[in-house]
């Protein structure tokens, strides 16, 4: 993950020292490596499909796992077992599953996953703003349908995210 990419990210997601945490699609751990040291009883739980990218983040964020903050975890969302109502915030950064489909299935694993006041971000960056608001549009379209209500924020040219929390 580009470096200004997850600083971004990482303010978006207001992270507070106790949250228990998921990224969704890790790639090279860059998002985690910065959250951890704001952890002192939370943590978080990365995985990557890709066993390359696991391997990766696992090096990054060798402090991390050793001091029990962060578990790297090669895993594809739809065949993980998400604890009931585990995580403050679940996020993911550039990743298609949410826009390209329509995730109904991982939508309902990550509601089951959050907590009742718990958030889900989505982060996109786009090498062009041309399709940035039909992917916003999709993805929220998507969310909204799993039960999600959502909350659009406009960075710059190129980056959107997306916050969602259960609907009341």
């Amino acid at each position: 993950m580009v470096a200004g990419r997850a600083q971004w990210v990482v303010e978006l997601l207001r992270v507070e020292p106790t949250h228990h945490m998921l990224e969704i699609g890790c790639g090279n751990g860059t998002a985690a490596s910065l959250i951890w040291p704001r952890l002192t009883s939370g943590t978080i739980l990365a995985i990557d499909r890709s066993a390359a990218a696991v391997t990766r983040a696992s090096g990054r964020n060798a402090e991390g796992i050793a001091a029990g903050r962060v578990v790297v975890r090669q895993a594809d969302l739809a065949d993980l077992e998400l604890p009931a109502r585990r995580f403050h915030l679940i996020f993911a950064v550039n990743v298609n599953l949410f826009w390209t489909t329509t995730p109904a299935d991982a939508v309902a694993l990550v509601r089951r996953g959050l907590r009742p006041s718990g958030r889900f971000v989505l982060c996109y960056e786009l090498p062009s703003p041309d399709r940035l608001a039909e992917y916003a549009r999709r993805v929220t379209a998507n969310l909204e349908a799993g039960g999600l209500s959502t909350d659009t924020t406009w960075s710059g040219a190129n980056r959107f995210a997306i916050s969602a929390r259960r609907a009341r």
